[in-house]
């Protein structure tokens, strides 16, 4: 007796090629997933290196503002241009003129 078998080597092949092809092209999605990760991770810590910088240079300005602000140097400017401190400043508003 003779068994006949036509199609069923055949289709079996073509699945196993088919879930190759499938896996491929999983696999290379999976990659370059990794890869863009991996290139917006490098971004992020550029741009955390670069707040850090900022807020060195903040601190850095704020110092120098309030040492400009303050009282001693404010008192000592004022006494280089002449001015003098009033004891009783006569004010004038706006809506009295």
């Amino acid at each position: 007796m003779t068994i006949i078998r036509p199609n069923k080597d055949r289709d079996f092949i073509k699945i196993c090629i088919l879930c190759g092809i499938g896996m491929g092209v999983m696999i290379l999605a999976v990659l370059v997933s990794y890869v863009s990760l991996v290139s917006i991770q490098h971004d992020l810590e550029a741009v955390r290196d670069e707040l850090k910088s900022g807020k060195l240079q903040n601190a850095e300005l704020k110092n120098q503002y309030f040492e400009l602000t303050n009282v001693e140097n404010l008192e000592r400017l004022a006494g280089e241009m002449g001015l003098i401190k009033d004891k009783n400043p006569e004010w004038v508003l706006a809506s009295q003129s």
